[in-house]
């Protein structure tokens, strides 16, 4: 494999295929193995298969979600939009996160890099309305239909789950917030926590009297709370329920969650990756704009059938990738919102003494034989540091920036080889072509003219340097190729 050594960042991404999270409490649980296996209690795995077009292994992919019949009010998905963006701007600085996918099963999925996967609902609430009580959460605010979807998902340990809202919880002893500190797999209160288990269940009970949960039991209707038949392992199953669930209220009200999201999220993420004359207010509005298309996604919008795990089913293969592609925001869709002020780029960030690039022997002597100016030459050197500065200054230090610079360089060489070959064909038969080569890169290659975009702002002399600098790796000749090592300087 062609490496572009120098300036890699050596961060290497950790694993995830292959491998399932057991981490649900009790006995019986199921997982869902990352690598598109199901896993049950006993043990019996199905075969393996191939990942769908789109990469994406989790399992919880292939699964079908039930469609809300409610999701095309405009005002719950901008602000759905804006909470979606909060884990997305993550993925900006931080490569915990693999992707996103919107309106699958619940308002969005995180899928994890570990394997794991957070199916996540939205709720907002109007200041007006005051705090969530125990009851509102079970009925109104998504705690049963979360419910429903975690047992669709067959309660696989490697599905967690998320009920993000801007309101606050009740404080009142035993009520919604004593909920929230019972939650997760160290809860900070396990005190009563099998009686809250108990009445989330009842709760829940009382929900499906009015509402179809598949997967909440139906019990004959009665006057009293206490009074419901619990069937059988429910209460212990809303235990295990409680044991992957967050409730967070860290979104903002609708009329403030843009500029929170955009001075707390996207500033800082900005600034560590040290990026220069960003637009703040075009780029988040172009990845909410993004994320919102995602959840609009209208295309096939028929109910399939819910299983999961299950080594017998047909996978809805293409048709569901194509489903899971169309709402899925990966980290370099991100990337591609940033948006930029129309100030040009300096070729060396100012501010700053500029930084010699390692190595550049292989280069002069490549340039040298292909008959290049000596002042042009001295010119590709200082291009090749420019190169290096911008790269050192502006790669995110994730996992993807190897990714980002093989793709970069992709075109660069394809561009340099493009070159090559018309300033040969252009020589006379026998006589040196390097400096119409030269020539052509400095007419040709722009940032324009790349295939893909860059994951950063660039200009043209960077991509230059770039070029001068995969030069100087030996990845391509100014000439026809010869020994570089060997050839004294």
């Amino acid at each position: 494999m062609i490496q572009v050594g120098i300036f890699n960042s050596g961060v290497g991404m950790e694993a995830a295929g292959g491998r399932a999270l057991m981490q649900g409490r009790g006995s019986g649980a199921s997982m869902v193995d990352t690598a598109g296996m199901g896993v049950g209690a006993e043990g019996v795995r199905a075969p393996a298969e191939p990942d769908g077009p789109d990469g994406s292994a989790h399992a919880i992919f292939e699964l079908a979600p039930e469609e809300d019949s409610g999701s095309d009010t405009l005002g719950r998905y901008r602000y759905q939009a804006e909470v979606a963006a909060r884990d997305c701007l993550a993925m900006l600085t931080q490569d915990a996160i693999d992707f996103v996918v919107c309106e699958w099963h619940e308002d969005f999925v995180v899928a994890w890099a570990d394997g794991s996967v957070e199916l996540v609902s939205v709720k907002h609430r109007e200041e007006n309305q005051g705090t969530w009580s125990l009851t509102e959460l079970c009925k109104s605010g998504g705690l049963t239909h979360l419910f429903d979807r975690w047992c669709a998902c067959e309660c696989a340990a490697n599905v967690r789950l998320r009920l993000a809202t801007n309101a606050a919880l009740s404080p009142i002893k035993g009520n919604a917030g004593t909920l929230a500190r019972m939650c997760g797999p160290e809860p900070e209160l396990t005190v009563g926590l099998t009686a809250m288990a108990e009445t989330i269940a009842r709760q829940m009970l009382k929900v499906r009297w009015k509402q179809p949960y598949p997967n909440v039991p139906d019990t004959p209707q009665v006057r009293k709370l206490a009074d419901i038949q619990m069937p059988t392992g429910f209460v212990d199953k809303v235990g295990r329920f409680l044991a992957v669930l967050e409730i967070s209220c860290e979104p903002a009200q609708r009329e403030h969650i843009t500029d929170v999201n955009i001075q707390r999220l996207l500033v800082p993420a900005v600034e560590q990756m040290q990026l220069a004359h960003v637009d703040l207010e075009n780029t988040y509005r172009g990845i909410v704009d993004r994320i919102e298309r995602a959840n609009r996604d209208e295309s096939d919008r028929s109910q399939l059938a819910v299983y999961i795990a299950d080594p017998s089913r047909v996978r809805h293969s293409t048709r569901m990738q194509q489903r899971i592609g169309r709402r899925r925001i990966t980290r370099e869709i991100i990337r591609q919102e940033i948006a930029y002020t129309t100030v040009q780029l300096p070729t060396f960030p100012r501010g700053q003494a500029p930084v010699v690039a390692p190595g550049g022997v292989k280069l002069s002597r490549k340039l040298r034989r292909g008959l290049v100016p000596s002042d042009e030459a001295a010119f590709a050197e200082r291009l090749r540091s420019a190169w290096y500065t911008t790269w050192s200054e502006r790669r995110s230090g994730l996992a993807g920036d190897e990714t980002d610079l093989m793709n970069l360089s992709m075109d660069v060489l394809e561009m340099a080889f493009e070159c090559r070959r018309h300033a040969r064909a252009q020589a006379a038969e026998g006589r040196e072509f390097g400096n119409r080569m030269n020539d052509l890169l400095a007419e040709k290659l722009k940032v324009d003219a790349l295939p893909s975009l860059p994951p950063f702002l660039l200009n043209n002399l960077h991509l230059r340097g770039l070029a001068y600098q995969l030069c100087d790796e030996c990845l391509f000749f100014f000439s026809e190729p010869f020994d570089a090592d060997g050839e004294a300087s």
